[in-house]
């Protein structure tokens, strides 16, 4: 079944969702097609045991094998569908919840975190925008990390006003606080196959 469920619970819900008001769907449209069917049946028999005059045994008989046949196909039918719909759903749930996992570790401060998934779809382009987001991004901040421990340098080596340094000490403190959230850890990729 793991082709056809995504193993993490939330998005599981998420695809089940989808897939179980669709074969309910399925099975309502079954159930009143064999309705119909029963119907028209039930009057095409009495039509042709009154025309025939064939007995009653064989007429009951053809009723419940048409019944029958006809329950068997919608089952399969729907069966068939409920299956494409499970698959469809596990593609598409599945690359959400791999950058899901990948926006995740951001929100956490890791910046080495890439995101890959299967070609072919656009959601190889969100995750390879994704990835060069973060590779600006930790490009910035690199720049930005450099450029506070230059002002750093400059504050303690030319004190002047010292009621000026300790404001700019004060900031490039917060600010180095700011930048610790954000680690840049060595890269490492989340993969749609879960790995």
């Amino acid at each position: 079944m793991g082709f056809l469920l995504h193993f993490h619970p939330r998005h599981r819900q998420r695809q089940l969702r989808w897939v179980v008001p669709l074969v309910a769907l399925l099975a309502l449209a079954t159930l009143a097609t064999l309705a119909v069917q029963y119907q028209v049946s039930d009057q095409a028999v009495g039509t042709e045991f009154f025309k025939a005059h064939k007995t009653i045994a064989h007429t009951g008989e053809l009723l419940r094998r048409g019944t029958l046949v006809g329950s068997v196909l919608l089952l399969l039918l729907l069966l068939g569908v409920a299956l494409w719909a499970l698959r469809l759903t596990h593609r598409i749930v599945r690359p959400v919840h791999t950058l899901h996992r990948a926006l995740d570790e951001l929100v956490a401060g890791d910046l080495g975190v890439r995101v890959e998934l299967h070609e072919g779809d656009e959601f190889h382009e969100v995750g390879a925008a994704l990835n060069q987001l973060i590779d600006e991004f930790g490009t910035t901040l690199g720049k930005v990390h450099a450029l506070v421990d230059r002002i750093a340098g400059h504050t303690v080596a030319a004190p002047g006003d010292r009621a000026i340094g300790s404001e700019v000490t004060g900031l490039v403190r917060e600010l180095d606080q700011t930048m610790d959230f954000f680690r840049l850890e060595p890269r490492h990729t989340i993969r749609e196959d879960g790995a």
